[in-house]
Formats: C-alpha cells, sequence, structure tokens
C-alpha cells in the first residue's frame, strides 16, 4: 500500500501544426460579409472554417495554388484551436475561448486577420510564434 500523490510534469513538444476550427459571424457573398462562400477550406454547409497551419513556416496546408485572400473574421469565443507535435499528437487545445492571438494574428481575442498569398502561407504569421494562450496556470 502507498500513498497518493499528484504531480505537475513539464514536458517539451515539438509543435508542428495548429489546426483552426471557426463559425465565423458573417458568411455569404455580401459587402457585410466576413467571409465570401467560395473561401479555402469553409466546410460543405457553409458553417465552418477549417485550416491546418504549419507554425514554423505559417503555410496552411492544401491551400489552392495562386489563391491569394485577407481574411478578417469575427468568430465571439465560439472556435478550437488545437496543436500538433511532429508524431501528430495533440497537445494543447482551446476550446469555445478567445482566440489566441499570441499566435493567430488578429486583435481582442475575437477576431482572425490573415493576409494568405497565391501559395498559402500567411504573410502576417508572426516570426517566433507563441503558445503562452495554450499553457494552463492552473496547479
Amino acid at each position: 500500500m502507498g500513498i497518493k500523490a499528484s504531480f505537475k510534469i513539464e514536458k517539451e513538444y515539438d509543435i508542428e501544426k495548429l489546426v483552426i476550427n471557426v463559425s465565423p459571424r458573417h458568411i455569404g457573398d455580401g459587402d457585410d460579409d466576413d467571409m465570401p462562400t467560395d473561401f479555402p477550406g469553409l466546410d460543405d454547409g457553409k458553417a465552418n472554417w477549417l485550416a491546418t497551419i504549419d507554425v514554423e513556416t505559417g503555410r496552411i496546408l492544401g491551400w489552392p495554388e495562386g489563391d491569394a485572400r485577407e481574411l478578417h473574421i469575427k468568430v465571439c469565443d465560439t472556435g478550437t484551436y488545437t496543436l500538433y507535435d511532429a508524431s501528430g499528437e495533440s497537445v494543447a487545445s482551446i476550446v469555445d475561448n478567445y482566440v489566441p492571438n499570441n499566435l493567430i494574428p488578429g486583435e481582442y481575442g475575437d477576431y482572425i486577420i490573415l493576409s494568405i498569398n497565391g501559395d498559402g502561407v500567411i504573410t502576417n504569421w508572426p516570426k517566433n510564434p507563441s503558445f503562452e494562450d495554450f499553457q494552463s496556470d492552473e496547479d
């Protein structure tokens, strides 16, 4: 018989990808809409935007060649943001909370603002990505 104990163990990961799954507030083809209905990564139901990003390069995987876009969407604490390591294992997630703007370009934790070139590279992606928003302060 032993004494039960809990320990907080810190582990280092080689973060490779970020998966963003958000429901933009205004999807449509009008002037007031945040995301047009032909935006790459928008699901068939035109309700969710899914993107897998190489965190080192800021490149969106599977982006259609030659399709440069600007993205400025408000997501209002409804997105899921998941980090994956080099082996494809989920390392940390933020679910139904603020946009992690220490990693994803945007403002106020409610907006995602991306400039995407024709190669699918986010040109305003941080040069030194921070995973601070994914680290819990809970003991």
